[in-house]
Order: structure tokens, then sequence, then C-alpha cells
């Protein structure tokens, strides 16, 4: 399997070999029928992660198989948002030329939200000073130019340079009613957006007529 053949004709399958498994981790409970949500079988990923393989004159995103640690280069990924997918393609293709920005570049992290606003965090093996700042700040501009709603980030040891601000606000559909998230790069957010909009109205609906307040733990941001 590669990130661009991802089975998602077998995610029916899939989804129905997970509900099997938590009706027998739970049958000694007695436990109610469970309720099934759905996710959508592509672009539902708002994070994605991904190593950074420079060859020669040439660099691009790869992962590496969990098995076989093998190497495989990434191009397109298929369970991420289409926005990250199309900053992927123009941001690999804007660094090329940089040497500056390049030198080092290990890992690029992307975190994009369905209100059009993504953040790309750029970590690397070695310091970064005021020439990696003013370059990357006409990278941010450049990409800022084609279309995208961008926040650039760079990272090192010990060092968080923001060009200017480290979140963004995703805006979720709950309930007839718009949700603002303010997500922080680096920091927990379910990547599932459209499940996200489902755990919530399900937890609006179990809770309705409640009173008090209802702790949610381990939720990241909530």
């Amino acid at each position: 399997m590669t990130p661009e053949n991802l089975p998602i004709e077998r995610y029916d399958d899939q989804l129905a070999e997970k509900v099997a498994r938590l009706k027998t981790l739970m049958s000694p409970f007695a436990a109610p029928e469970p309720e099934v949500f759905r996710s959508p079988v592509d672009h539902y990923r708002m994070r994605a992660e991904f190593r950074i393989w420079h060859d020669a004159d040439d660099m691009y995103h790869i992962m590496f198989d969990q098995q076989t640690k093998q190497r495989i280069r990434v191009d397109q990924f298929p369970a991420a948002s289409e926005l990250i997918n199309r900053l992927m393609t123009a941001l690999i293709a804007a660094l090329k030329p940089e040497p500056i920005l390049r030198h080092k570049l290990f890992q690029i992290d992307y975190l994009s939200t369905q209100s059009g606003k993504i953040i790309a965090s750029l970590l690397y093996h070695r310091k970064l000073d005021d020439v990696w700042q003013r370059r990357a700040e006409q990278l941010r501009d450049d990409l800022r130019a084609q279309g995208f709603d961008l926040q650039l980030i760079g990272r090192a040891s010990k060092t968080k340079i923001m060009l200017d601000q480290d979140y963004v606000d995703e805006v979720l559909p709950v309930a007839g009613r718009d949700m603002i998230y303010r997500q922080v790069e680096n920091s927990f957010t379910q990547p599932n957006a459209a499940m996200n909009v489902q755990m919530l109205e399900w937890a609006l609906a179990v809770t309705a007529g409640s009173k008090g307040d209802l702790l949610e733990l381990y939720c990241g941001n909530g």
C-alpha cells in the first residue's frame, strides 16, 4: 500500500470490523448497542506530518512503512485535506530553489482547517537565524500570493520562530450554529473535522436538559 493508493474502497469492511471488535470488548458489561457514525473516506485529516528526504537537487515528503521501515515517497496524500495536498505541492516547489530554507530541513507539519486556514511548520536540524527568517517571510508572502491563507513557523532545537502567529481558527457547523475553535500549532486537535462535528452534536444530544457542568477528560482543546 502507498499513500496514493489508500484502500478507501474497503472503508465499509473496516468500519464493520471495528464495530464488531468493540461489541466483543464490551460484551461482559451488558453494554447497549453502539451508535455508529461514518467518516468521509478521503480528505478527512486536518493534520499531517511528513519527513523530508533530500536527493541531490530534489526533495520530497516521505513516510515510513511501520512494518518494513521502507521509505515511501509522498507527493499527494488522499487521507489529508485537499488544502494540505495543495500546499504540499506548492511548498516543496517553493523550497527546492532556496538553499537557506531547505538546508537541514527534516520535517514539515501541516495543520489545516475547514475554514481555509493552514499552518506549515518547518523543522530543522540546525540553528535558525535572521537570514532564515527573512527568506521565510518572503516564502510566506509568495505562498499567500498564490491564495493560501498561511501561517509559517520555523522550529529547531529550543527554538520556535513565528512569522505572525502560531494558531488558526477553525469554524465547525454544530447543531445549526458555528463553533469557533482556536487551534494552536503543535497541540492536540481532533484530526477528523467531520467526525468532530458529529461528536459535538452527539454530546449535545445526550446531555439535552442536563444541569450543571460537563467535564470531558483528555479532550485536548475540547
